[in-house]
């Protein structure tokens, strides 16, 4: 990212074509190292700042869609300017990320960036985001439709209605389900009576 076109080469795989130009115009504006990592289970990017006055460092899964990259680096940028603007006068999500957060991610909403049914729940969450996307199911949701697949019966178990089966986990194992208890849809394991929960958002396949 030595130049004014590595850093459009290096993104220009993970984020919507559309948008590429302005996130690296604003990811300029303020020095960091950019690092795209393999997928992690407990998040999709991270900001660390550097207290000594050098480069802070960005992070985002790589293997997010785009619109739900761009979402996470605009998440990330904001932690950078607000490092910025307060060090660690503030909260991390407190209201001046949140401000911040609306002014990074705010004008791809307005170009359009995003389809119709991420934009609406989007927006209703920019409204008061909070830490992680994840804690917006809508949100969540939508996102996930938009993630590659490699067989088309593949889907969120929340979109599958109580009592029908499904496979899940390598070897694939079968699992009907069951109702919803507060976050989590109870399962039950065919073979073996088992009881499970699942989160809504888990990815399964659809028995036809």
């Amino acid at each position: 990212m030595r130049n004014s076109t590595q850093l459009e080469i290096a993104l220009e795989p993970f984020l919507p074509k559309e948008s590429l130009e302005l996130a690296c115009e604003m990811l300029r504006q303020y020095p960091h190292h950019l690092v795209i990592t393999p997928p992690r289970s407990t998040k999709l990017g991270d900001f660390t700042a550097d207290p000594k006055g050098g480069r802070h460092t960005l992070t985002v899964n790589g293997n997010l869609n785009p619109f739900a990259f761009l979402i996470t680096l605009m998440h990330e940028l904001a932690h950078l300017i607000t490092y910025e603007q307060h060090a660690y006068r503030v909260k991390p999500h407190g209201i001046e990320w949140r401000g911040n957060f609306r002014l990074t991610l705010g004008p791809f909403i307005r170009k359009g960036i995003f389809p119709a049914d991420i934009e609406t729940p989007l927006k209703s969450y920019m409204s008061n985001p909070s830490a992680a996307t994840c804690n917006d199911l809508n949100l969540s949701k939508a996102l996930a439709r938009h993630d590659r697949t490699s067989h088309p019966n593949i889907v969120l178990l929340d979109d599958i209605p109580n009592g029908l089966s499904f496979k899940y986990g390598k070897p694939h194992r079968t699992f009907k389900k069951l109702n919803r208890v507060r976050t989590r849809y109870r399962c039950i394991e065919i073979s073996s009576g088992q009881e499970y929960l699942f989160s809504p958002l888990v990815k399964v396949l659809m028995i036809p």
